[in-house]
């Protein structure tokens, strides 16, 4: 009985292999899809070039309300200088000075930043160009002048 099964499976795969639906490895290999282009023919189904999308109207954005300039000077120093002490301080200081990390002085702590500031801005900017502690020098940013880094300096004070 088995045998019969099992013949009969067998029999049942080699008529379908032959049969009007074998497969080439050419069909085997063939995209199953193909772009059409303007202007080309495609293989297959032709494309309606007659048919236009439905127009749409032009997308306007909705205009944005001017906010007050707090601090005008602060604009037009950075506008002037094309250095943002701010930006800079948050992509490369923030990380470890707005949490105090291995005892960096943080933004807005006043009392740490005058006990570094008595030894004056020389002092601190030799720190900040040479590293100090887990600091690395200039704090990781390679990019910046002596005198970026001091306008960063700068910022973390006033704060």
């Amino acid at each position: 009985m088995i045998r019969k099964l099992f013949a009969a499976a067998a029999l049942s795969c080699l008529v379908a292999a032959g049969g009007a639906h074998a497969q080439t490895a050419a069909d085997n290999i063939r995209p199953a899809r193909q772009v059409c282009l303007a202007g080309q023919p495609c293989v297959g189904n032709k494309v309606d070039m007659t048919a236009q999308p439905a127009a749409t109207a032009p997308v306007t954005a909705a205009p944005v309300a001017a906010s007050p300039i707090e601090d005008a000077a602060e604009v037009v120093e950075v506008a002037a200088s094309g250095f943002d002490a701010e930006a800079t301080y948050r992509a490369n200081c923030n990380a470890c000075h707005a949490a105090g990390v291995a005892n960096a002085p943080k933004l807005g702590d006043k009392a740490a930043w005058d006990a570094r500031m008595e030894k004056g801005m020389d002092a601190v900017m030799v720190n900040v160009m040479n590293g100090i502690n887990a600091m690395p020098a200039k704090g990781l940013c390679m990019t910046c002048s002596a005198d970026d880094l001091q306008a960063i300096v700068n910022y973390m004070v006033a704060k």
